[in-house]
């Protein structure tokens, strides 16, 4: 199913709905909540791309990926290739705790400590490239 783009005043809401995503991500980091913290940045990429997308595409797909929506949205080389890059945490954490369950740590602490750590990293690596996407958005568009 497609989204059909409209008026400037949609784009808007987009990007008002991101900052409040960025926003309550940033609390969620410093409750130490780094999965949900890492989805809501996650999310607000998706809602500037879209803001973004609405320049140059009359429809976009309901389901697209952050690469298909970056592309669209023509946004520099320098961020495309952060943001395309930018961890997945469902697969990314299954790897990760797949190699902890061969690793022979004698406290399960020890296993929760490499998690949290892992999560944390992927949230500062979004919310850094989030961060730039979101500044390139405010600077070169009016919304």
């Amino acid at each position: 199913m497609r989204m059909r783009l409209g008026r400037k005043s949609d784009k808007r809401s987009l990007m008002k709905r991101a900052v409040r995503d960025f926003e309550l991500a940033r609390r969620y980091g410093e409750a130490k909540e780094y999965v949900t913290e890492s989805v809501l940045y996650q999310k607000a990429a998706e809602k500037i791309l879209r803001a973004l997308s609405m320049r140059h595409a009359k429809k976009l797909p309901k389901d697209a990926s952050l690469g298909y929506l970056a592309k669209k949205a023509r946004i520099p080389e320098s961020i495309y290739g952060d943001l395309v890059e930018m961890p997945d945490e469902r697969s990314e954490m299954i790897e990760e705790e797949e190699r902890l369950s061969f690793m022979d740590m004698e406290k399960e602490e020890d296993q929760n400590r490499v998690l949290e750590s892992t999560e944390r990293s992927h949230a500062m690596t979004k919310r850094n490239v989030v961060k730039r996407l979101m500044d390139y958005a405010m600077a070169s568009t009016n919304l």
